[in-house]
């Protein structure tokens, strides 16, 4: 009987996984009083605060603020939300006590999207689902943002 509820539960184990790997962003609001704000502060580009709640912007991976690339992956962000409204809608997940969220800015541009389209962010598809793979692809032949540099961005050698 032990033997039948291990293998239960190994079952149910696989199956939850396999969901995570077709997750779709849900379309209930972040869990906190208020999704559309003024970012107080931009720490890279893909994280930022309202207030004290920190936001990892979902579906991209942009570089480390110490980083080679970092600095101008955190100037593009500023240039898309510093000091006016952004809207954002939150995935159910956390990432390193960051509640992580789909986000547009006050144009109703998906910051995401223009993250990785000036080449500032590549897209993660583990968790994108290949979302902003042509705008990477478009932003490679275009050399925009990290591209400009030859490289690919997380094999630079520095």
């Amino acid at each position: 009987m032990r033997r039948v509820a291990i293998v239960g539960f190994a079952i149910i184990g696989l199956a939850a996984s396999a969901d995570a790997q077709r997750w779709t962003p849900p379309s209930r609001p972040l869990p906190i009083e208020q999704t559309t704000g003024v970012p107080t502060s931009i720490y890279d580009g893909d994280t930022f605060r309202f207030g004290k709640m920190r936001v990892r912007i979902w579906g991209i991976d942009a570089p480390e603020k110490d980083t080679r690339f970092g600095p101008g992956a955190r100037a593009q962000l500023v240039q898309l939300v510093a000091g006016r409204p952004v809207q954002c809608r939150g995935t159910g997940q956390r990432n390193y006590d960051r509640i992580v969220a789909q986000c547009w800015n006050w144009q109703g541009v998906e910051i995401a999207a223009a993250m990785v389209r000036t080449g500032w962010a590549v897209d993660w598809a583990r968790f994108s689902q290949g979302r902003y793979q042509p705008s990477q692809q478009a932003a490679q032949r275009a050399h925009a943002g990290m591209y400009r540099y030859g490289v690919q961005p997380w094999r630079d050698p520095r």
